[in-house]
């Protein structure tokens, strides 16, 4: 079969590889349907988040159908439809002991599409107790929506929300932008979103929440929302990791900022400001407190409108197009600006439903 492999920045090769087994008596060997790219995966290959080991297949947000499985497994048979959680935790560990399993100290050589071999891939090696049967209802492309979306419910945990009617807002309508806008909604949160890029800003005003708005620059956004540029806001959730230092001048007394991207970029904050105004800076990154199972929950019962943020669906041959949709421009050895309204992208490496 094929997989992904990443070699080194900007080297990724299509590899022949041996069809999995299962090695331990608790494995599921899946027959992947479909994978999304992640801005992990987007960083990884760019080299602005050198995590991922040499020889890695990458890919971890995937859904597809059992293959086989170890003696030991019970809950899964061939021919099952499943949705794979990637975020290994071996509950042992100092981190997990404490509450903090997504840090789990036992994460090299776990973590699918980094140490371990991802689903951008034939087939992927998985554990019974990280997999979800998915309903009859629910398609494999918007289940492949579960583990990002896990990941913004682990964020907005985070923030504690005790009150509705407070100002908010998302900057950066990637993927993430959109769930972190969609699931504020759903906790009673209406948020605006500001995005500069016209593809994504394009593709965001026609996939918002009711009544949701959105623009183009964040200080004017704040005069058109509450009349001036200088306007303070309550919380502010940003996927861009370029706007910290300007959204903190901003935060109200109470306010919080909640950063999700994973970019090697620097900021100065007042520490006076941060106890004065009792302002809180919180960082959040993969699923944790049973996220995974309540992301795939919204899913399932149409809380989050998971199909229509898949903007494309790209054949494996053509993966170079996909991550090209995305910026990731591998050909030129760049990162590119978008040229087409897009949010999430999948590339489909199987043909079952």
């Amino acid at each position: 079969m094929q997989a992904l492999k990443y070699i080194e920045p900007w080297k990724v090769e299509i590899a022949e590889i041996p069809e999995l087994t299962c090695c331990a008596p608790d494995d599921v060997i899946i027959q992947i349907a479909v994978c999304g790219i992640c801005g992990t995966d987007v960083g990884i290959i760019s080299g602005h988040y050198p995590v991922a080991l040499p020889g890695t297949t990458l890919g971890h947000e995937t859904s597809g159908v059992v293959a086989s499985v170890g003696e030991s497994v019970t809950r899964f048979k061939p021919g099952d439809r499943v949705v794979v959680n990637p975020t290994y935790s071996c509950q042992q560990c100092r981190m997990c002991q404490t509450g903090n399993p997504n840090h789990c100290e036992m994460k090299m050589g776990t973590e699918a599409g980094v140490s371990y071999d991802g689903a951008f891939a034939g087939q992927y090696r998985a554990k019974e107790a990280f997999l979800r049967r998915l309903d009859d209802h629910v398609s494999m492309q918007a289940a492949t929506l579960t583990e990002p979306l896990s990941c913004t419910i682990t964020g907005v945990d985070k923030l504690a929300i005790t009150h509705t009617n407070i100002r908010a807002a998302v900057t950066g309508a990637g993927p993430m932008g959109m769930l972190y806008l969609w699931v504020l909604h759903q906790r009673g949160v209406e948020a605006f979103m500001v995005e500069k890029n016209p593809h994504r800003y394009q593709f965001a005003r026609d996939n918002l929440p009711p009544a949701a708005r959105i623009y183009d620059d964040f200080e004017q956004a704040l005069e058109q929302e509450y009349g001036s540029r200088d306007g303070q806001i309550d919380l502010v959730v940003d996927t861009t990791g370029q706007l910290t230092e300007l959204i903190f001048a901003h935060l109200a007394p109470g306010g919080k900022l909640l950063n999700v991207a994973l970019k090697d970029k620097h900021a100065t904050l007042d520490v006076l400001k941060i106890a004065d105004k009792s302002l809180s800076v919180i960082g959040s990154i993969d699923s944790l407190n049973n996220s995974f199972e309540r992301a795939y929950a919204m899913i399932r019962d149409g809380l989050i409108p998971a199909d229509r943020l898949i903007s494309h669906e790209i054949d494996f041959a053509d993966y170079q197009d996909a991550f090209r949709l995305v910026g990731c421009d591998m050909a030129n050895r760049t990162m590119a600006p978008l040229e087409a309204a897009n949010c999430k992208v999948l590339i489909r490496l199987g043909n079952m439903d």
